[in-house]
C-alpha cells in the first residue's frame, strides 16, 4: 500500500495511547514499545479504510511471521485488559482480519530486536451503521499462546458522521504568494463537493475566498497573512478537513531607513527591519553633511553586514554604524542621507540593490534623517563577562559597549585554567573573518567569539585576560580596551543526557503523496540545543515496512541526497530532498506519509550526546 493516510482534525491526529500507564506483563524474551499510528478516520457506510500502528521490538527475540515467534495485534475489550476477545460492536467491521479476535500480524516477515514492526488492518463500515464513533482496542500478543507481551492500551477510532470522508488535496499552484494576499491558488485533489455550498479553504486558520469549484479542482484567493509557511486545508460543507499542504507567504514589504544619531566620528543609523548589504560602498552610498557648517564629511566605512549567497541569508541588523573620517563637533546639525540603490533584487546574481532585507526587498531610497551631534561618550570599554559551554571550542566575551577589533593573534588573549594553572597554548583570538563580530565591530550587547584549541572540560574555572597590543580592541570612538582587562567564568557540569525529538512534521510535499521527491522536506525539533551539524545520516521506515536505511543503502545523507539546515536556536532541523531517493522496495520512489524516524547518526547535542530516538515523544513525521 502506498497512499497518504486520511488526514482529519488536529484532535484526531493526536496519539491514542492512554495517559495512565498500564502495568507491563512481559513474556520471556519478548517486549515492545508503542511508536506511533496512522490518523483516526471518518468513514461512510459501506466504505473500507485502513489502520496502521507501529511497535518497536524491544525484547531479545526476533518476531518471525509464520513461525512460533509470530507476534499479533489482538483485539481487546473496552476494559483494556481482556484481549483475544471481540467487542460486539466490532464484529461486523471485520475486513480480512486474521480472525475474529486478531487484527493482523507484522507486515514485515521478520522484525529484529530494535526494529519497528508495522501492523496493518482494514475496517469496513457496515451498510446502515448508526452514526457515531467506533473504537478498535488492541495489544500485542504472542501468536501461539495469546499472552500479551507489554500491555499499552492501543486504540484507534472510526467516526461515522453521515457526511462521508473528507476531501484529499494533492497540489497547490502556485504554492507561494505575497504576504498582502490576493494570490489565486488552484487546489487539485479528489472528493471536492460543490453543492449545496462551495468548500471552505483555510490558509493557516484564515479562510480564503473560493472563486470556482469542481470535483477535482478548486480555486481560492489567498488572504493576507504574516510572512512564513502555513498549512492549507479544504473542508466540504458539513464535512471534515482534508489533509494539509504547505503554502509560503513571501515578504514583499520594502525596508526603510528610519533614524540616525551622531556622536564624534560615529553615525548610528536605524532601519525598520534587519538589512544586509549587497555590493554596498559606504563612501558613495551614504552622504553625511554638517548642515550647520555646510560641509560634507566622507563615510570611511560601516558595519552593516554583507549578505550571504542570497540577499538576507546573513543575519542583518536594524542598527548600524557609519564611521566618518573626522569627528562632528557637538551641537552641529547633521544630515545623513542614504542616496543610492539600483534596480531590484531577485537573487545574488541579479541583485544590484545595495541594502536589502531577508527576502531581498530593496530599501527605499533616497532617504534622509537629521539630528544634532553630541559629544562622544566618556570612558573606555571593559570586559563585562565571558562564558564557554562544556565540550565547546569557543569562548564568548561580552563588552560594556560596542567595540572594534583588529585581526588579532594568539598574543591578544590568554585563557588560564585556574584549577591547574595551565594556559591553553594555542588560544586563537578572533575569528579570521568576523574578528570581534560581523564586519570587524560588535554592536552594543553583541559578544565577540574567540576560539580554543581544545574542547572545554566540565566544572573548570578560567581567567580570560586581554594582553594587548594596545589599540587591538577599542570602542567605536577609538578609546582602547585597557591591556590587562580580565574576567573569570566557570564551565558547567558535564552533560550525559541524550536529547529527544519533541516534534516531527512534514514541511513540504510538492509532487506526489510520498516522501522522497526533490523539494520534499520535514522538520525535527529537539529537546535541547544541538551541535548544528549539517552532515550525518537519517534513517526512516513507513507503515508498510519500506525503509530509507543503511541496511538498504538508501538512507538520507545530509550534504548529499538531502540538505540539513538549522534554525537560529539550533533546536529545529529542516531536512530537504536534493535528489530523488529510492526506497528499499526498489520500485516506488519515496515513502508513505506518515513515517517513523528510526536512527540519527552524527546529529548530536553540544555535549556530543546522540539522540534517544526510541525514547522520543514524537518521531512520527506526518502533517500536523
Amino acid at each position: 500500500m502506498r497512499k497518504i493516510v486520511t488526514a482529519v482534525s488536529a484532535a484526531a491526529l493526536s496519539l491514542s495511547m492512554l495517559a495512565t500507564a498500564v502495568p507491563a506483563l512481559a513474556v520471556t524474551g519478548y517486549d515492545s514499545a508503542y511508536a506511533g499510528e496512522s490518523a483516526f478516520v471518518n468513514i461512510s457506510p459501506g466504505q473500507t479504510l485502513n489502520f496502521q500502528v507501529f511497535f518497536a521490538n524491544t525484547g531479545t527475540t526476533t518476531w518471525s511471521r509464520g513461525t512460533g515467534t509470530q507476534v499479533d495485534l489482538a483485539a481487546c475489550l473496552e476494559d483494556k485488559v481482556t484481549c483475544n476477545a471481540q467487542d460486539a460492536t466490532e464484529a461486523s467491521w471485520n475486513s480480512g482480519w486474521l480472525s475474529a479476535t486478531r487484527y493482523a500480524s507484522t507486515v514485515q516477515t521478520t522484525t529484529a530486536p530494535g526494529a519497528l514492526g508495522t501492523f496493518s488492518y482494514n475496517i469496513a463500515a457496515p451498510v446502515g451503521v448508526v452514526a457515531g464513533t467506533y473504537r478498535f482496542n488492541g495489544d500485542l500478543v504472542l501468536s501461539s499462546t495469546g499472552e500479551r507481551i507489554h500491555p499499552e492500551g492501543y486504540y484507534q477510532d472510526a467516526t461515522v458522521g453521515g457526511t462521508g470522508a473528507g476531501a484529499s488535496i494533492t497540489s497547490l499552484t502556485p504554492n507561494t504568494g505575497t504576504n498582502a494576499g490576493g494570490t489565486s491558488v488552484v487546489i487539485a485533489g479528489t472528493g471536492f463537493v460543490c453543492t449545496p455550498a462551495f468548500p471552505s479553504v483555510s490558509f493557516g486558520g484564515t479562510n480564503a475566498s473560493v472563486t470556482s469549484c469542481g470535483s477535482t479542482s478548486v480555486t481560492a484567493v489567498s488572504p493576507a497573512h504574516a510572512t512564513g509557511a502555513v498549512t492549507v486545508t479544504l473542508t466540504n460543507s458539513g464535512g471534515v478537513a482534508s489533509n494539509g499542504l504547505t503554502f509560503t507567504y513571501l515578504d514583499t514589504t520594502a525596508p526603510s531607513y528610519t533614524g540616525m544619531s551622531v556622536a564624534s566620528n560615529v553615525v548610528t543609523v536605524t532601519f525598520s527591519e534587519p538589512v544586509c548589504s549587497v555590493g554596498a560602498t559606504p563612501g558613495t552610498d551614504w552622504t553625511v553633511n554638517n548642515v550647520s557648517g555646510a560641509t560634507n564629511d566622507p563615510v570611511l566605512s560601516s558595519n552593516i553586514p554583507a549578505c550571504d549567497v542570497n540577499p538576507g541569508a546573513t543575519t542583518g541588523v536594524t542598527s548600524g554604524f557609519l564611521f566618518l573620517t573626522s569627528a562632528m563637533p557637538p551641537g552641529a546639525f547633521v544630515e545623513a542621507d542614504l542616496n543610492t540603490f539600483m534596480g531590484t533584487c531577485v537573487n545574488a546574481t541579479t541583485c544590484n540593490a545595495h541594502y536589502v532585507d531577508a527576502s531581498g526587498n530593496t530599501i527605499n531610497a533616497p532617504q534622509g534623517q537629521t539630528a544634532s551631534a553630541t559629544s562622544a561618550p566618556g570612558g573606555a570599554p571593559t570586559i563585562t563577562s565571558a562564558s564557554g559551554a562544556v565540550a565547546g571550542r569557543t569562548v564568548t566575551i561580552n563588552f560594556s559597549q560596542a567595540v572594534n577589533c583588529t585581526a588579532g593573534s594568539f598574543a591578544d588573549f590568554t585563557l588560564n585554567d585556574n584549577n591547574s594553572a595551565t594556559v591553553d597554548p594555542t588560544f586563537d583570538a578572533f575569528d579570521a573573518t568576523n574578528k570581534c563580530g560581523t564586519g570587524g565591530q560588535t554592536t552594543s550587547g553583541t559578544p565577540a567569539v574567540l576560539h580554543t584549541s581544545i574542547p572545554l572540560p566540565a566544572a573548570t574555572t578560567y581567567t580570560l585576560t586581554f594582553n594587548g597590543p594596545a589599540g587591538a580592541v577599542k570602542n567605536v570612538f577609538n578609546v582602547n580596551l585597557a591591556v590587562g582587562a580580565s574576567t573569570t567564568f566557570t564551565t558547567g557540569a558535564a552533560d550525559f543526557t541524550p536529547p529527544t525529538m519533541i516534534d516531527a512534521r512534514m514541511a513540504n510535499n510538492l509532487i506526489t503523496t510520498n516522501f522522497g521527491d526533490v523539494g520534499d522536506s520535514f522538520t525535527l525539533t529537539f529537546s535541547e540545543k544541538m551541535n548544528g551539524s549539517t552532515t550525518g545520516t537519517i534513517e526512516a521506515q513507513d507503515q508498510d515496512g519500506t525503509t530509507m536505511a543503511a541496511t538498504s543503502g538508501n538512507l538520507m545523507t545530509c550534504g548529499g541526497n538531502v540538505s540539513c539546515t538549522w534554525d537560529t536556536a539550533v533546536t529545529t532541523l529542516t531536512v530537504t530532498v536534493n535528489t530523488t531517493i529510492a526506497t528499499s522496495n526498489g520500485t516506488t520512489p519515496g515513502m508513505q506519509i506518515p513515517f517513523n524516524i528510526t536512527a540519527l547518526n552524527g546529529i548530536n547535542d553540544v555535549a556530543g550526546n546522540p539522540p534517544n530516538v526510541l525514547g522520543s515523544s514524537d518521531r512520527l513525521v506526518d502533517f500536523e
